[in-house]
């Protein structure tokens, strides 16, 4: 393990918190790694600890791990976890081993998850694309400043993307001609907390969709008080690549043309991937969700029943 990281954040040090407790349960550690790993991430967790959220299991197990350092310090400094003799240490890994049969059950949960979110976008867009003959397909990915995750915690995750959802519906502005969308919210070692979103507009009421992507970038810059980050997929450069390639699915797609919708397709259910386990939220608030779709059948939408019937749903 690697924990040279200059500034902690929440979301770097789950993900630490979780190599961690992984690498007791399956890999080598000597004590001394052992010890020394513990004490940096154990004062780290002092700081970010939050009994509001809750945590994936390996966090959860690091958490009683902390209750028995906690006992075993009596107020001492997180330092002489270093001198924590050999029953103390065999005390600790133990509970931290019990992670090992519950890895393979959360990760499974994590794919049988993926698949439903992926079978619930993609009948989604098959709605959307059997009643519609053409469709503005925008993609931007928001996120925050390297500099600023410090400050940013899935408490300001939650609230910033309930802004972004609340103008989403409402359909003014930039997200003015919308006719579907869709979400996902993730956790990089890099990146930290991010969201892929998927924007679907009506080409007859909007034409660019770099300048939408553009746009809806700028409003979550805005709405995160400038701590926010967004990458433009709909520019020039972008979509030439995937163009080249016979593979672009973003831009205008042509909803009688095989190749559009396929590529379309392909390129939306990147938001749901169940081989990307290494992305998923390790801290959420109670009934927090990491991925939505917006409704096909609503009142505004002309000839939805027999679009449903078409797609056999």
């Amino acid at each position: 393990m690697n924990l040279t990281t200059p500034i902690w954040n929440e979301s770097n040090l789950c993900i630490a918190i979780e190599d961690f407790v992984y690498s007791v349960c399956f890999e080598q550690m000597s004590e001394q790694q052992f010890k020394q790993s513990l004490s940096t991430l154990y004062e780290a967790f002092q700081y970010f600890y939050s009994a509001q959220l809750h945590y994936t299991v390996s966090i959860q197990y690091f958490i009683q791990c902390k209750y028995w350092i906690d006992h075993f310090l009596n107020d001492q400094s997180a330092s002489q976890i270093l001198n924590f003799n050999i029953q103390q240490v065999q005390t600790l890994c133990c509970v931290l081993s019990q992670y090992q049969n519950d890895y393979w059950n959360e990760h499974a949960r994590f794919i049988q998850q993926e698949q439903q979110n992926r079978n619930s976008l993609y009948q989604y867009l098959t709605k959307l694309i059997t009643h519609y003959s053409e469709l503005l397909f925008v993609r931007v990915d928001l996120g925050y400043l390297k500099e600023q995750q410090v400050n940013i915690g899935i408490q300001d995750v939650q609230q910033h993307m309930k802004i972004l959802r609340n103008r989403i519906a409402n359909q003014d502005g930039c997200f003015m001609g919308l006719r579907g969308y869709a979400w996902a919210l993730e956790q990089g070692t890099e990146k930290g907390y991010h969201c892929h979103l998927l924007l679907i507009y009506d080409p007859s009421k909007r034409m660019s969709d770099w300048y939408l992507a553009d746009q809806v970038g700028k409003l979550w810059q805005s709405i995160t008080g400038n701590l926010g980050w967004y990458f433009n997929c709909n520019t020039t450069d972008h979509k030439q690549q995937f163009k080249e390639l016979n593979r672009l699915g973003v831009g205008h797609i042509q909803c009688n043309v095989e190749l559009d919708v396929s590529n379309a397709l392909n390129a939306a259910m990147y938001l749901v991937n169940p081989e990307k386990y290494a992305q998923h939220l390790r801290a959420m608030l109670p009934r927090m969700r990491s991925f939505g779709t917006g409704q096909f059948e609503v009142h505004w939408r002309r000839g939805v029943a027999q679009t449903l019937q078409q797609c056999g749903f």
